[in-house]
């Protein structure tokens, strides 16, 4: 097979058809980053039921559960176009839809047995018992290829190596929360002099978004804000199981009853103006647990 075959695709007319290409950088995930987020989700429910923090032993029971099969699915995704993983091969980008275009369905109801957990003579079985093309099936399977020796490097890795990746990977993250943007600004130069990955946004709307999709290590959220008031914030976070510290900011902290703040979630309160080195300590905190020093 030529170069040009490699990369072309034929359609039903012959014509030959570029397949997907690769995303831009900004645009491309890492399977063992986008594990770690669900690894700390699946920390952050149980620890939630258990009403404490169960620490590494979450996480090792998520890469026992869940591992291999989040693996087989980002490369389905990776195969079908859908996102772009940069453990696996760029060549195999979209592949899947180029191949079989013209029966995309097939492919769906394919994809879907698998994403349930159904090996190859499963939807083989399927394919047989529902009347469909069994060698075009097969030929979809060989594609899919989902016992691949292309995802060794993400699925051999056990446990420990699991665990320990994370929190190699894992730099402390601290969200901030206030509609002062020289507030913002002020916070955010702090917190990344001291190498801390730094959120910064101003509403409290923007504050739910934020936590839906990733791990915070500290929080500091400013009282009255548009839309959402921050004791809300707080009040969703303690529900949610959060354990990092949740910091009151206020310029009128004298307004607000202490015991409800605290009953709300929030574990320190804070005036502004700030004392900058109390913060710095408190990032300082933050790094030491995070790395387990």
């Amino acid at each position: 097979m030529s170069d040009l075959q490699d990369i072309l695709s034929v359609d039903e007319s012959g014509a030959a058809r570029p397949l997907p290409a690769a995303p831009p950088p900004e645009e491309r995930k890492t399977i063992f980053e986008e594990a770690t987020r669900e690894a700390h989700r699946h920390k952050w429910i149980e620890s939630e039921k258990a009403g404490r923090d169960i620490g590494d032993g979450a996480i090792r029971d998520w890469h026992k559960m869940y591992w291999r099969t989040f693996c087989r699915e980002r490369w389905i995704e990776h195969l079908q176009g859908e996102k772009f993983w940069i453990e696996l091969d760029n060549n195999d980008f979209g592949m899947l839809n180029s191949r079989f275009h013209s029966n995309h369905e097939l492919v769906d109801r394919i994809v879907e047995r698998l994403k349930r957990g159904g090996e190859n003579l499963d939807v083989i079985q399927w394919a047989a018992e529902e009347g469909h093309d069994v060698k075009e099936v097969i030929e979809v399977l060989k594609t899919l290829n989902i016992n691949s020796r292309r995802l060794d490097p993400a699925i051999e890795i056990n446990e420990e190596e699991f665990v320990e990746g994370i929190k190699a990977r894992h730099h402390p993250r601290v969200l901030v929360v206030d509609d002062d943007c020289d507030t913002l600004e002020m916070l955010g130069e702090l917190f990344e002099r001291e190498n801390m990955e730094t959120v910064l946004v101003g509403t409290g709307e923007d504050a739910l978004e934020e936590v839906q999709n990733r791990r915070f290590d500290l929080f500091l959220v400013d009282i009255m804000l548009p839309g959402k008031h921050g004791a809300e914030i707080a009040w969703y976070l303690h529900r949610h199981g959060v354990t990092a510290p949740i910091v009151a900011i206020s310029a009128v902290l004298d307004a607000w009853n202490e015991d409800d703040l605290y009953d709300c979630g929030f574990t320190q309160l804070m005036g502004k103006p700030f004392d900058l080195q109390i913060i710095r300590d408190l990032a300082h905190e933050v790094i030491t647990k995070v790395n387990g020093q």
